[in-house]
């Protein structure tokens, strides 16, 4: 199983020995501080050269047929609940399944392309999936967009249908204006309510896009 890292802008083995000391190594040069203000060049760089260095996988494109979306709801140790949308490529011994966030920008930007891509193309359509960080200047600040691509097979790009992302924003608001109108101004409350209400739009379009896959039998634990 894969998942996208900001930091290395690529995808990388879940729970991978390797992988995980790579990182590890990669922090502790970085600096705590630094790792946590998330993706930079210098920062890629140093990420990509420990992940050489300790032989861990490394991929910036994935490639196969869209066989399932499916999602997911994990809990760590302290009981966290974390929501998930696992995209399929491939069929058995050969898929490769990526394993996304739900409220990471990478996800959210890849989801209405899934969308499209089932409804244009059809299940079982081969697609590529790549990932790079666009970086932009805004009010003398620098921002970082990470960028979700979709192709078909013939390599032209998959737009999503819908203005998603205005959406989840307006479903946001909505949110946020309810708890003002009750009076509530903490600003610390009425960001978690915005954060929540988008995780929960794109959430509630993973789960619809789910629909469209047919059901898979359960595994029975042996």
């Amino acid at each position: 199983m894969l998942q996208h890292n900001t930091i290395v802008s690529g995808f990388i083995l879940v729970n991978d020995e390797n992988t995980n000391a790579a990182l590890a190594a990669a922090k502790a040069k970085i600096g705590d501080a630094e790792w946590k203000s998330g993706y930079s060049e210098d920062r890629c760089n140093i990420a990509r050269a420990m992940l050489k260095e300790h032989r861990a996988s490394c991929t910036f494109k994935l490639e196969g047929r869209l066989t399932r979306v499916s999602t997911a709801e994990t809990k760590d140790a302290q009981g966290n609940t974390f929501r998930k949308v696992r995209v399929t490529l491939g069929e058995g011994r050969e898929s490769m399944i990526l394993s996304l966030d739900v409220g990471t920008e990478f996800c959210e930007r890849l989801l209405p392309k899934l969308g499209a891509a089932v409804v244009q193309l059809g299940i079982g359509a081969q697609v590529s999936i790549t990932c790079f960080p666009d970086v932009v200047e805004r009010d003398g600040r620098t921002f970082v967009n990470h960028v979700a691509s979709l192709k078909d097979a013939q390599g032209n790009q998959v737009k999503g249908t819908k203005p998603h992302f205005r959406m989840a924003q307006d479903a946001a608001q909505a949110a946020v204006d309810v708890l003002q109108k009750a009076g509530i101004k903490d600003r610390k409350t009425l960001n978690m309510a915005r954060a929540s209400a988008k995780e929960e739009y794109f959430f509630d379009l993973a789960q619809k896009l789910e629909g469209f896959f047919p059901v898979q039998p359960e595994t029975k634990a042996a």
